[in-house]
């Protein structure tokens, strides 16, 4: 039987502090550490640790992207793994194109409502970035 004293993950979901876990690093293998580095850091990541063989960039919320050297060249085509999201869709796409990386037309998720664009890295990898959707909620 349950103990009753103990929090449900829906009461705590529910509260309105940030949720006690969260990811940590997410990983993409790329065939130049230092140009897939730039091009992160061009979206809006702060970059962390810069090497020959690896790269360490930190989202919102202190997740690490980290970029290993490809052994071989990496298969571009869309991330499925991650996404990422913004607060204002609008101004990350301006911003990203201010700083020269292109994106699509923004787009919406009829299914969630979600605004989104799509940008490729310098391996041809197809990320989404999308609208927020912590609905106020701090995270």
């Amino acid at each position: 039987m349950p103990d009753k004293n103990r929090s449900r993950v829906k009461d705590i979901a529910e509260e309105r502090v940030p949720p006690p876990i969260a990811i940590g690093h997410v990983t993409l293998s790329v065939s130049d550490v230092g140009l897939a580095a730039e091009f992160y850091r061009a979206l809006g990541l702060r970059p962390i640790l810069r090497r020959e063989e690896l790269a360490i960039l930190e989202l919102r919320g202190g997740t690490h992207l980290v970029l290993f050297r490809a052994e071989g060249k990496p298969e571009a085509g869309p991330v499925r793994a991650f996404d990422f999201m913004v607060e204002d869709v609008e101004a990350a796409h301006a911003a990203m194109r201010s700083a020269g990386v292109e994106g699509t037309a923004i787009g919406e998720d009829h299914v969630a409502g979600h605004l989104w664009f799509e940008v490729t890295d310098p391996d041809g990898y197809v990320l989404r970035v999308y609208s927020s959707h912590t609905g106020g909620r701090p995270v």
